[in-house]
Formats: structure tokens, sequence, C-alpha cells
């Protein structure tokens, strides 16, 4: 993993077996009873760290919103409008 600095934060390249990932470092302030369940997820082995919980929980939330977007074209489109 290489790191360097951009003007919106640290930008890593990460080169595995399967795939090459360009990420960014964020920092996000969470409460501390939901860190503390983040992390018996991670000890019952359903994720390996913090940050692939998130993502995965990030990648989930923006799944959501696609489908109502979706979802909503769809009901406009048998509607006729837009």
């Amino acid at each position: 993993m290489s790191g360097a600095r951009s003007e919106r934060g640290s930008v890593y390249v990460t080169k595995r077996e399967d795939y090459t990932a360009v990420t960014r470092v964020i920092s996000v302030k969470l409460p501390v009873g939901l860190i503390e369940v983040l992390d018996e997820l991670i000890e019952k082995g359903y994720f390996q760290n913090r940050s692939d919980a998130i993502r995965e929980a990030i990648r989930k939330l923006l799944a959501s919103y696609r489908d109502l977007d979706a979802q909503k074209l769809s009901r406009g489109l048998m509607l006729g409008i837009r």
C-alpha cells in the first residue's frame, strides 16, 4: 500500500492479488455504543476490522438509495412523469 497527500486528505493505492483499489482516509466520529457493537461484530468474525465494517455499511446504504431512486424513476415512468 502506498500513500500520497492530496488537497482532500491522504490517498492510498492498495494492490492485492485480485484487485487494485484507490482509497482515501476520512475521519468519522461515532458514538461509543456503536463502536462497541462494531467491535463485537469484528470479534465474532463478521468483519476483519472497523474499516471493512464501515465500508460494507456505506455500500449497503448507497445501494438502498440507488434502489429508492430506481423505484421513483420507475413509478414516474408508469405515471408518465419524470
